[in-house]
């Protein structure tokens, strides 16, 4: 895809999909899931990740990572950068900062804040996510923490256009031992699915959306 950085900072300030765009990659107990946690969803504790873009060889990238499987509930599995919020945080765009720093090693000084799109609720975990959109100038020079990081991972955003990349696997979540049926999007290194591709759904409709 061949989106400025300009353009993106503008569609990214146009009314979000939102539901819609994540009911596209959801697994189909979604809606029920949902409605099921309508209680506990006020008392969610808060969380932050950043969708961290980039520029290479006039291809846009995004960054995910794999997470090890020490870190509970979402071990193993392809995620974006970040974490819980703490209360030394102050705001969850700098739970978002600090944990890609934390993670990934690249600082905030690196990172244009471009945006910031529909927060998604992950009801096994109870976790309300806050995701926001940074942009780099160049490749990033990554410092893993090998303790929560297995694999830093980039994908090239056309990946996420192919719609012959998009299909339903049924995944293993080791600390939960059990299996989910859900939507996914196949590239070559990696399955995306779950929370990551709901986000990454809408990320597609706002990025790919023809007036």
């Amino acid at each position: 895809m061949q989106l400025a950085i300009d353009e993106i900072k503008i569609r990214l300030t146009k009314p979000l999909p939102g539901l819609q765009s994540h009911l596209k990659m959801a697994p189909p107990t979604r809606k029920a899931e949902l409605e099921a946690a309508r209680e506990a969803m006020p008392f969610a504790k808060k969380s932050a990740v950043m969708i961290l873009l980039f520029h290479e060889d006039e291809k846009l990238k995004v960054v995910f990572i794999r997470r090890s499987f020490y870190v509970g509930i979402h071990a193993g599995q392809m995620a974006f950068p970040g974490g819980r919020f703490e209360e030394t945080d102050g705001t969850v765009e700098e739970t978002a900062f600090r944990e890609i720093e934390e993670e990934i090693g690249v600082t905030r000084d690196k990172i244009e804040l471009v945006g910031r799109i529909t927060d998604i609720y992950v009801p096994p975990s109870n976790f309300l996510i806050s995701v926001f959109v940074g942009y780099l100038s160049e490749k990033p020079v990554y410092k893993p923490d090998e303790r929560e990081v297995a694999e830093i991972i980039e994908v090239d955003f056309d990946e996420f256009l192919k719609p012959e990349n998009i299909t339903v696997k049924t995944f293993h979540v080791p600390s939960a031992n059990h299996s989910v049926t859900a939507p996914c999007y196949q590239t070559p290194r990696c399955d995306i699915w779950g929370a990551s591709a709901m986000v990454v759904s809408e990320l597609v409709d706002i990025l790919s959306y023809i007036e």
